[in-house]
């Protein structure tokens, strides 16, 4: 090969890689783009919550009662289907144990979880506007009785549907698996609450099942 070829492939080469950079470069800043933001105000209700405890008396298990919860989620899209975002969920339930006498309180128990989130929607052809999602969280979670409380890692696992009501506007109803890892021990919750009078202790090594469902109004922009 003499050396005007050697130089022209080269040449060529060049420029084929200099235009694959190109081209490359846009889809690359396309990707990492963030396409739009989105606010979602929920209510919702969750169920469930079971704690093994020791108590002046005994050592039993407390059951949490369904109860209300409320909260936000804040995000943003890097592409037409996927979301990632920052949730808060607070709830007051009232913590009960089968003594001295079944449906003994303990008093009030108020959670609030903080999880970062990413969803990956996928629309549904037949509904226009219409798209189910998947959800993954992790994050901490904040349990507070009296003046006592404790945070403890949580994750979630959750669906559900959001329909759109044009480019702007959506409904987002949605369920969640949300336990809390109760490890290591926390001791000393609840003192003084009404009952079993003195202190509870939350006994450790398990998690805490709690579900939710919830819905809310959905603003992108």
């Amino acid at each position: 090969m003499s050396l005007r070829e050697l130089l022209s492939n080269g040449t060529a080469a060049g420029l084929t890689l200099a235009a694959i950079l190109g081209a490359a470069r846009p889809a690359r800043a396309q990707y990492v783009e963030i396409q739009s933001f989105e606010v979602a105000p929920f209510v919702g209700v969750r169920f469930g919550g079971t704690f093994d405890i020791q108590t002046q008396q005994s050592q039993t298990q407390a059951v949490l009662k369904d109860a209300s919860s409320y909260g936000l989620s804040a995000g943003v899209r890097f592409d037409q289907f996927s979301l990632v975002e920052v949730r808060w969920t607070r709830s007051i339930s009232e913590l009960q144990t089968g003594i001295p006498s079944p449906g003994t309180s303990l008093g009030d128990l108020t959670l609030n979880q903080f999880h970062a989130a990413f969803t990956r929607e996928f629309p549904i052809p037949e509904v226009k506007g219409l798209r189910s999602f998947l959800t993954g969280s992790i994050g901490a979670t904040h349990m507070g009785a009296g003046n006592d409380g404790f945070t403890r890692f949580s994750f979630g696992f959750g669906g559900g549907l959001k329909q759109f009501l044009g480019q702007r506007f959506a409904i987002r109803g949605e369920a969640h698996w949300l336990p809390i890892l109760l490890d290591p021990e926390v001791s000393g919750l609840g003192c003084g609450t009404v009952g079993v009078g003195g202190c509870f202790v939350v006994l450790s090594g398990r998690l805490v099942q709690q579900f939710e469902l919830s819905v809310g109004p959905v603003v992108r922009f």
